[in-house]
């Protein structure tokens, strides 16, 4: 039984009906791409049922690989699937077929930058590497390319977390646990023991590369595997005077500037910092590292540079769908920003950047769901502005906005009230950039 039939449930589906097995898939939702994946699934001996959940459909699974997406201790759910069946996800799944080592990359911002980073460098090194997993392409999709001598990089988030069994990567990588998904998870201390189910298979053959931050916490004395820290200044991979230095066992050495590195923000050092160190255990040379990290040229809508126009710098940082991701993102500034923020909220506390914002915005334009609430948060140490269409918030922002300002989108809620994900918030910021460019505004 499939629980849910978005990108993942549909590469189960195909994957394990391919394998012989007899499937169904039941997805609630009536959206037009998950009638296409519907439809493609009719090539497959596989039934569907979609619009619903029902008792009667579910009855008689062996098996539940439920999809990220799907809480299965939902109301809608766990009235109808069976009691007493295993319960596993995608991410279980792919781990069961895949015959490579397996490096996972989790935490609350950073993910896909790292993931992508620690695969490019691999790849430079001469390692075939697959990155997948939160990422983009399914981890289930992709395990068929994989043989043992090659690397699976998969990112994973705490929905894919939840269901694991036997998930046991050769290095897990753990770059930060702040606040977010009070939609999915209860509490804070829920999340982050999700997050932390990462090593929970881990033994002294593996390794675990973890933030700094968190070798104060308590929980991570369960983890089994070999722990290396990191941080601009902990660990083997540390930034001094400039420079990312390495310290060999030889002595330190020289890796490259801090200014060479293609992808800025300070939060982005620290994806780059565990990258290597995650690199130089599966056996990359310095000369590799530093030739992967100068050909990655990042993310979409993950802190890009989009336009300096007037002096103005704007940048799109729609993939800070939560309120540590906007700290970081004000964090790496050196300039006043004008902020477009706004969008579903997530039950975060958006005081806790009040100092920051204070310090580095000069006004906030906010759009979405949660406008009047960040409104009533920042309205009293900044200029508050609210607006309805994000063409309003970038010809605002650029009016409010000097030489040597930055305009940032920079939301600290998800996309999901306006728009089908951050990659259309940060496509339709973006044209809305160059339309204001094109028109002189």
């Amino acid at each position: 039984m499939i629980i849910g039939l978005g990108s993942s449930g549909y590469a189960s589906a195909a994957f394990l009906a391919q394998k012989g097995a007899m499937i169904k898939v039941t997805d609630e939702g009536r959206d037009p791409d998950m009638r296409e994946r519907a439809e493609m699934l009719k090539k497959y001996p596989v039934q569907i049922e979609t619009g619903k959940h029902t008792k009667d459909f579910c009855a008689g699974a062996d098996i539940i690989v439920v999809s990220p997406g799907a809480d299965i201790r939902s109301r809608e759910l766990s009235t109808v699937l069976p009691a007493d069946v295993p319960v596993i996800g995608e991410l279980e799944l792919g781990f069961m077929f895949c015959r490579a080592p397996v490096v996972a990359v989790t935490g609350t911002n950073g993910k896909s930058t790292t993931t992508e980073l620690i695969g490019n460098i691999l790849s430079v090194s001469g390692r075939h590497v697959v990155t997948c997993g939160n990422i983009g392409p399914p981890f289930i999709s992709k395990v068929e390319e994989l043989d043992v001598n090659s690397v699976a990089v998969v990112e994973v988030s705490s929905f894919q977390l939840e269901t694991v069994k036997r998930f046991k990567p050769q290095i897990a990588v753990l770059l930060n646990i702040t606040e977010d998904h009070y939609e999915r998870h209860h509490t804070y201390d829920d999340y982050k023991n999700e997050k932390l189910r990462i090593f929970a298979n881990q033994d002294k053959n593996d390794w675990a590369v973890v933030h700094r931050d968190l070798q104060g916490n308590e929980l991570l004395n369960r983890v089994r595997s070999n722990v290396v820290f990191f941080s601009h200044n902990t660990g083997p991979a540390v930034i001094e005077d400039g420079r990312i230095v390495y310290k060999s066992p030889g002595g330190p050495v020289v890796i490259m500037n801090t200014s060479e590195v293609p992808i800025k923000g300070g939060h982005n050092m620290e994806n780059v910092m565990s990258s290597i160190i995650v690199s130089r255990i599966m056996g990359a040379s310095l000369a590799d590292i530093r030739k992967g990290i100068m050909g990655f040229r990042g993310l979409e809508h993950r802190f890009e540079s989009v336009l300096i126009r007037n002096g103005v710098e704007y940048i799109d940082d729609s993939k800070a769908t939560n309120i540590d991701a906007t700290r970081r993102a004000l964090e790496s500034l050196d300039t006043k920003a004008v902020l477009i923020a706004g969008g579903r909220d997530k039950g975060g506390d958006y005081s806790s950047i009040l100092p920051l914002v204070k310090e580095k915005v000069k006004a906030m334009v906010v759009i979405g769901e949660a406008r009047e609430k960040i409104k009533k948060v920042f309205a009293g140490s900044v200029p508050v502005i609210t607006v309805n269409t994000m063409k309003e918030a970038v010809r605002l922002a650029s009016t409010e906005s000097d030489t040597g300002d930055v305009v940032l989108l920079s939301p600290m809620c998800s996309s999901f009230d306006m728009f089908s994900n951050y990659k259309e918030r940060g496509a339709l910021f973006q044209r809305e950039i160059a339309e204001c460019s094109d028109s002189g505004l």
